[in-house]
């Protein structure tokens, strides 16, 4: 079992971790997989940071066994190095289902948010807004005295 105050690395928030067990799980009832594929998987939905950090994703693959939601087994090939293979469980689709729940209930949330603000506001928080006059000049002002400091 490990200790609630286990240090986390460059992710101390835990964010990425909480973020990518859903999507890990998702994976993993599509097919058993193994850590590279699976860090491939999320750089497809977009999450970078994991795929720049590994580490990070083979600590929450880690979790995921301790907690009973996947299995893993080491596999040899011929040639290259064996694959640590990874296998959703029955209490795993328990756990992925869960999640799933609880993103349909944020999700909805979220967008009853937007919608009101959309209404309030008439602006579309989609569409990132055009910077004012006074914050072009002070990016321009701010850049340009980056590039003195380089001469």
């Amino acid at each position: 079992m490990s200790s609630p105050e286990e240090p986390r690395g460059r992710d101390p928030s835990g964010t990425i971790g909480r973020n990518i067990e859903a999507f890990l799980l998702l994976e993993l009832l599509r097919a058993p997989s193994y850590g590279r594929d699976l860090i491939r998987c999320l750089d497809g939905y977009g999450f970078r940071r994991a795929t720049a950090e590994p580490g990070v994703v083979y600590k929450v693959l880690r979790a995921l066994e301790d907690k009973g939601a996947i299995n893993s087994t080491w596999a040899t090939r011929e040639s290259g190095p064996a694959r640590r293979y990874y296998e959703i469980t029955e209490p795993g689709r328990d756990l992925l289902r869960h999640r799933a729940h609880q993103l349909e209930r944020y999700q909805a949330r979220v967008r009853q948010l937007l919608d009101n603000y959309r209404e309030l506001t008439g602006e579309d928080p989609a569409v990132q807004p055009a910077p004012s006059a006074s914050e072009l000049r002070e990016l321009v002002l701010s850049h340009s005295s980056e590039e003195g400091h380089g001469s």
